[in-house]
């Protein structure tokens, strides 16, 4: 195709990375994949291409980095595990030296989407969340604010950068339901603590939506990657017991998680009531605006 786009996916062979290869494949578009070894490769959507490289190293893979129209960075280690320190370097350091290694290569007129998440916030417990809302006080927090910054360093390159702050995704296969599934068929699903904290989410399908509707916009900055109505934990917990129909009577104490989980229980346990006022205004229409609608789509 004479006119057709390209996008270079750098972090793209998890859950959100394959869900996007698929998606602008489908769409026309002519789709990259940065992987590190030969083992990735069968982890590949049939119809991208690799490009290898590390996104921790400067390396060849960064002189293709130009060549494409857009290219989405969602390279970061899984915040679910117990945080050691050495292992808190490596959450750090996936995010924000991957970033570096992808702004130095960019060039005027390109367009950078840059993964965050909505621990940026931070536990602010009742609080109405938007891009204009200030940063939390967890390790996250501060993690996400430089990681950002270091994207947003993209527009002095001449690119146009969007950041966006991602809630817990949701979709068939992966992410958090590939972890809590399991637990709630077997009965022993329940809510977490008190149960009224804040939970921000979107569905895989609005998530790779919405970064192509922001591609054909002009808009920068940050944005909210989250559906407009945030759930509380345990109206989630209660969602997901009747559609399995399995008891969820099994509240999980924040102290148990402290223990298994150390301080990223802190995390899991955190209220953040987000809302994607920036996609609101611009007219972004959700697919996926009820946790159950998303849920059932989820596992059917």
């Amino acid at each position: 195709m004479e006119n057709q786009r390209s996008l270079l996916l750098i972090g793209g062979t998890g859950f959100i990375g394959s869900f996007l290869s698929s998606f602008f494949l489908k769409r026309g578009w002519k789709v990259f994949v940065l992987v590190r070894n030969s083992h990735r490769l069968k982890s590949l959507i049939p119809g991208t291409e690799a490009l290898f490289g590390d996104p921790l190293k400067d390396g060849e893979w960064q002189k293709v980095v130009p060549e494409r129209d857009l290219v989405i960075n969602l390279v970061g280690e899984t915040i679910f595990k117990r945080w050691t320190p050495e292992y808190k370097r490596r959450i750090w350091d996936s995010r924000v030296i991957s970033t570096e290694k992808v702004v130095s290569a960019l060039r005027p007129g390109q367009v950078l989407f840059n993964a965050s998440a909505v621990g940026y916030y931070g536990d602010a417990g009742e609080e109405i969340l938007t891009e204009e809302s200030p940063r939390g006080n967890l390790f996250v927090s501060e993690l996400c604010e430089v990681w950002e910054k270091k994207a947003l360093e993209g527009e002095s390159k001449g690119a146009r950068v969007l950041v966006g702050r991602f809630g817990i995704v949701m979709g068939k296969g992966g992410g958090m339901l590939s972890v809590i599934l399991p637990i709630f068929k077997l009965g022993l699903g329940g809510k977490l603590g008190s149960g009224r904290q804040w939970f921000p989410w979107i569905h895989i399908l609005d998530l790779a939506r919405a970064i192509e509707f922001l591609y054909y916009t002009e808009e920068r900055g940050i944005f909210n990657i989250t559906s407009p109505e945030p759930v509380r934990n345990e109206d989630m917990t209660k969602v997901m017991g009747k559609i399995l129909k399995r008891p969820t009577f099994f509240p999980v104490p924040k102290i148990g998680l402290k223990i298994l989980y150390g301080e990223l229980a802190e995390v899991i346990m955190a209220s953040a009531r987000v809302i994607p006022q920036r996609l609101l205004r611009l007219g972004f229409k959700f697919e996926y605006e009820s946790f159950e609608k998303a849920f059932k789509a989820s596992i059917e």
